[in-house]
């Protein structure tokens, strides 16, 4: 469990609220608020702030792991900028060209945030903050002057953009103003499903009703809420009134008139340190430790040489939990890499088995290699093939082999018998040679074919000029083994 102190230090007064976040969810646990005594024309004296610090302090239940605390609205630069969406990824780089033409002060001497409040087809809207240097370095001396180093600081009005992780579905899909008066200058924030959208921090606050110039804060109230309307185009609902005055029903009743929509104050969760009437003060505190709980991007200026030396130490004070994680992670990576080799090993055993089934089948040879079955496919099926092993053709072929190159020879009949599986059969042949012994030549070389068996010499005859007719009947006889292999194309 951490313990989340959200620190509002004003002019006039120290308000803290005591977040206690839990893996399951969070809780208010405390607020507390001490005076401190305000001058306009200067800051308080250090001392004074670290005594109304201590007390705030002093109100939790212990040290808080976090402090989450804000600098002046004024002493910052709050824009709106919309950009083309295809940038996004390159905000950073691009926000301080866009940012140095209008603001007062030098851009290379600022510290610049972003996030995004917007999207369009084309375009993306940010709300942009650039606070000078020696700005940011002023409010974190003068903290820890006064004992407390923030983990975080917020900037201005855009503080109230963790109201939307604490108060949830009041928030829920409406747009609402948040305005809270401070001694001299007024924040105004836009809500929109609890994100903040919209943020400026006016000049003159308290300062101007006490003096009687209350109109002059009412007109300011309502160009910011004409300057809103001009960029943003939700409508909001309502107004939520925080700080000193939030418990006054004449203040509430006063903006609602200067705006024209109804004012109430933050529903925030009940506590020990303030009752239903005071709570309302608490708004800006509780929405900087509910910072804590928030998911979304959110403006925070120590970056940089700000960047907070405590979110290390953080760490090392978590290194055991972080270390626990990481094993438990490690764990869990290994557990799924075994149910995934598992999985993927009895389903190469069923493949295995099927490709011996399927080889045995149409390749003649049982395999379980994947690449002897291709080796097998390439060769040629290895089954019965349906054609004869030694047919009419391949007795044509023999019998051409066998006629000797230098024997004028001429077929005048030629009958073949083979069986349906060319193992056996014969054939008859008539021609014509130069002599008897041309055709005892031919015999001979017949006969030494491995599929011709026996050889029956028929009748011999003359013919035109010297020549011979003759007559051979020779027997088929050829086995698997002694057949030519041949390749048929089907």
């Amino acid at each position: 469990m951490s313990l989340v102190l959200g620190l509002e230090v004003t002019g006039r007064v120290v308000r803290g609220a005591f977040l206690r976040t839990a893996l399951r969810g969070w809780e208010m646990e405390q607020y507390a608020e001490a005076p401190l005594p305000y001058s306009e024309e200067s800051d308080s004296d250090p001392g004074v702030l670290q005594a109304a610090i201590t007390q705030v302090l002093s109100a939790g239940a212990r040290a808080p792991d976090r402090i989450i605390a804000s600098l002046n609205g004024e002493a910052a630069s709050l824009r709106l900028i919309d950009l083309p969406a295809g940038v996004e990824k390159k905000a950073g780089e691009v926000l301080p060209g866009e940012l140095g033409s209008v603001l007062p002060f030098d851009i290379e001497d600022a510290i610049v945030d972003y996030q995004v409040v917007g999207r369009g087809e084309s375009t993306i809207q940010l709300m942009a903050v650039a606070a000078p240097r020696r700005n940011v370095a002023a409010r974190l001396n003068q903290l820890r002057s006064a004992g407390v180093d923030p983990t975080e600081l917020a900037v201005g009005a855009a503080a109230f953009d963790g109201l939307g992780a604490l108060l949830g579905e009041p928030l829920a899909n409406k747009t609402v103003i948040v305005v809270d008066l401070g001694p001299t200058n007024t924040d105004f924030a836009a809500l929109t499903n609890g994100g903040c959208t919209f943020a400026r921090t006016l000049s003159g606050g308290m300062n101007l009703v006490e003096s009687g110039r209350r109109a002059e804060l009412g007109a300011a109230l309502q160009r910011t809420l004409a300057s809103y309307r001009a960029q943003r185009s939700e409508e909001p609902s309502m107004v939520l009134l925080s700080g000193e005055t939030a418990p006054m029903e004449s203040a509430r009743s006063w903006l609602t008139e200067q705006l024209g929509l109804p004012c109430g104050v933050a529903p925030l969760p009940e506590a020990p340190g303030a009752d239903e009437e005071t709570r309302p003060k608490f708004a800006k505190a509780a929405a900087l430790a509910s910072r804590a709980i928030s998911r979304r991007k959110q403006l925070n200026l120590r970056r940089g040489e700000f960047a907070s030396a405590a979110a290390a130490s953080e760490l090392r004070t978590h290194a055991r939990l972080i270390a626990a994680c990481f094993a438990a992670i490690l764990l869990s990576f290994g557990v799924s890499l075994l149910a995934q080799y598992r999985v993927a090993s009895a389903e190469q055993e069923r493949l295995t088995e099927t490709l011996a089934e399927v080889s045995k089948d149409l390749l003649g040879e049982e395999t379980r290699s994947a690449l002897h079955a291709r080796e097998l496919l390439t060769a040629g099926a290895r089954i019965d093939d349906p054609l004869p092993r030694f047919d009419a053709y391949d007795v044509l072929e023999a019998i051409s082999e066998s006629i000797p190159a230098d024997i004028q020879h001429d077929t005048r009949r030629l009958l073949i018998e083979i069986d349906d599986d060319g193992d056996n059969g014969r054939f008859e042949i008539q021609g014509t040679v130069g002599s008897i012994a041309d055709r005892d030549r031919l015999l001979g070389d017949l006969q030494a074919h491995a599929c011709f068996a026996e050889a029956e010499k028929g009748s011999i005859s003359n013919a035109v000029g010297d020549r011979k007719d003759y007559k051979l009947v020779v027997k088929v006889d050829c086995d698997e083994a002694a057949a030519r292999p041949k390749n048929k194309e089907n």
